[in-house]
């Protein structure tokens, strides 16, 4: 099993120095509450996390989500940003691209908003005697 978690390591890794080639600060799975409080004046980071994992058919490999945050406020080159997000993305082996979905979020005690994109990806991986 070492192999398998060295291969999910080397994609973690991968993904996080993806992430960090916008100079924007990024995080695991959450913004901690004391790390928030310095981007309220300008909300722009991104946030990964994983999610559920499940067998494919091939027996030898499982599905993984990969969910990447991208936030960001008072920008209008959110789909150009989101683009180059997932190209950074791309060198990862086997981390496909899915989906994406916009949203707007109001700021906490505030009538500003925060734009958010959810982008989706599965990463595979092979474990066993793969």
């Amino acid at each position: 099993m070492s192999k398998t978690h060295d291969f999910m390591d080397k994609q973690l890794h991968l993904i996080y120095q993806g992430l960090t080639t916008f100079g924007l600060p990024v995080y695991e799975d959450e913004i901690a509450p004391d790390e928030e409080k310095s981007l309220l004046d300008d909300y722009h980071c991104l946030v990964y996390e994983t999610g559920p994992m499940s067998k494919n058919r091939d027996m030898k490999t499982v599905s993984q989500v990969l969910t990447v945050y991208y936030y960001c406020e008072n920008r209008d080159d959110i789909d150009k940003r989101t683009i180059d997000i997932v190209d950074a993305l791309d060198n990862v082996p086997r981390l496909e691209f899915i989906r994406t979905q916009k949203q707007r979020l109001q700021k906490k005690d505030t009538d500003q908003f925060v734009d958010r994109v959810i982008l989706t990806f599965a990463r595979v991986i092979p474990y066993g005697k793969c």
